[in-house]
This record gives structure tokens, sequence and C-alpha cells, in this order.
């Protein structure tokens, strides 16, 4: 789906850009043109090995947002140990009254992928022990006995990104952890992204001068976030709302671009398309 994707950006005429070269001030963006930008987040192999080298192919000049502490090979993110627990689990239903989730007693799992959103929408909203620690309730609760498969969450590597970097890859930072910011002190906030930016320094050529908020919805992000992002010298950051961007608009508020899925169908990919000819016209 994603190589008839990139034909049908091309046929209609698209042009690829970084999420750099979209919001340096040097860039100039002709208004009779559609852009298109892709960033992919997290930093997983499976993104590494399939995905980018598919945008590289169309010369997309993609970024991957990585969380440092995956690459790094240390645990997964919290969110990626509720999807792997559930996923693993036999149970049927779980109960969640005493875990402090809002709404009934018990949560069914016979749709695995609604309850993953469920107790994800929850534990994103918990201060950062507190979240860990609902994450080993949950994985205690749901696979006490059973295996939990993490083999569709293996992380990239610095080896791996290098390569990939030589051919045309951004890499930018998406934090150590993928802890929300709106949860975090304002030190554990600089922490995260001094640390992340360390790290991509110390193992890459030239990161992207772009920021990536984790999770990235707007009661995820807060204006403590926005400020230390800015005084780390950062040109710009992504959430996770859904919309286009339109420089003349969001000039003002780059730390505030919002994106949009990866179509999930070809007819869903039309209508992207026909959205860009319609944003040209109005910004034309």
């Amino acid at each position: 789906m994603l190589t008839r994707f990139m034909k049908l950006l091309k046929k209609h005429h698209c042009e690829f850009i970084s999420i750099d070269e979209l919001l340096s001030p040097s860039t100039f963006l002709n208004p009779s043109k559609n852009y298109v930008c892709f960033t992919v987040d997290d930093g997983y192999e499976d993104q590494t090995q399939q995905l980018i080298p598919v945008l590289l192919a169309h010369n997309a000049k993609p970024t991957l947002f990585v969380i440092t502490d995956l690459v790094e090979g240390k645990d997964l993110p919290w969110d990626a140990q509720i999807a792997t627990a559930v996923q693993a689990s036999l149970c049927t239903e779980l109960e969640v009254g005493t875990l402090g989730v809002p709404g009934e007693k018990w949560l069914s799992l016979k749709d695995k992928r609604q309850a993953r959103r469920h107790l994800s929408f929850h534990a994103k909203r918990l201060e950062r022990n507190a979240r860990l620690q609902f994450v080993e309730d949950i994985k205690f609760r749901l696979c006490a006995k059973t295996p939990i498969d993490t083999s569709h969450y293996t992380p990239t590597n610095w080896q791996r990104l290098r390569e990939l970097e030589a051919e045309g890859l951004k890499v930018g930072s998406h934090t150590c952890s993928h802890s929300p910011l709106s949860t975090l002190s304002k030190d554990d906030i600089r922490a995260e992204l001094i640390a992340s930016r360390e790290i991509l320094e110390k193992n890459l050529q030239a990161p992207s001068a772009v920021f990536c908020y984790p999770v990235g919805m707007s009661e995820d992000v807060d204006d403590r976030a926005r400020e230390i992002v800015k005084e780390l010298g950062y040109k710009g950051a992504l959430t996770s709302e859904p919309g286009y961007f339109v420089r003349r608009s969001m000039r003002e508020n780059l730390f505030d671009v919002p994106r949009l899925s990866l179509p999930a169908s070809l007819n869903t990919a039309v209508r992207y398309v026909s959205w860009l000819e319609k944003m040209r016209a109005v910004s034309a």
C-alpha cells in the first residue's frame, strides 16, 4: 500500500520535503505546489527494515523520531508494555476497579485493541512512578503465568540508523522514555530532552533540529514543555493532533505542528491528495 501511495503522490505532482526544511524560515515554499513531509515515531526494527527504505527509495526525505531508551536496548516504552501484555493474555476480562481506571469494574479483553487503548489512555495521565507501577500491575494481572511475546516490538540499533542516515534519513528526538511531558516535572522534562539529544549527537552525524512530543495529543503537552523545547534550541516540535501545516498560519506556532496519520487504504490516500489540492487553492 505504501508504494502505491507514493506513486499516487508523485502522480499528483506532490513534492517531498523534510521536516527540518519545512520548519526552516529560509526554505522557500512555492504556494502553487503541494508539499508532503514524512515523519515516523519510536524506532522499532520493522520501521527501519521495511518502512524507511521504501520512503528513501522514493526520495521522500523522511525523519524518524526515536525513543533513545528503546534504541539503547533498555526496557520497552510503557505503552508497548501494555500492548504486549494485552496481546499475550489469555484472560477474557481484567479487573480494573482497584487500579483506578474509570468506568466499569471489569474491562473486557475480547477487543484487545480497544482494551489496550483504554488502559493506555488511563496510564498516560498518571505521573511517571504511578504509571510504571500501573504497567507492572497490568502485566502481573494479565500474564503472571503467560510468556509475553515482544518480537513485534524489537528496537532498531544505532548501526542501522547510521546506515539509513547515510542514505538520507534524518533522526530526531522522541525523548528517552516516551513519557507524556505534561506528567513530568520541569526538571524531568529538561533531563529527558537533554539526555536524548546527547545520545543522538553521540551516535549520529547530524540529528534533526526538530523535536517530537511523546504521545503528542493536546493533553500530553503543556506550556512548560514548549518553553523548555524552545530553550534547548529546537526549531520546532511535532504533535499528534491531526491537521495540515500551513506555514503562514503556523509561523508563530512552530512548537505545535499537527500531522496526519498514514492512510490505511488507497481510497483514504486519494482523499488526502484531494485535500492537498483544496489546501493549495485556499492558501495560494
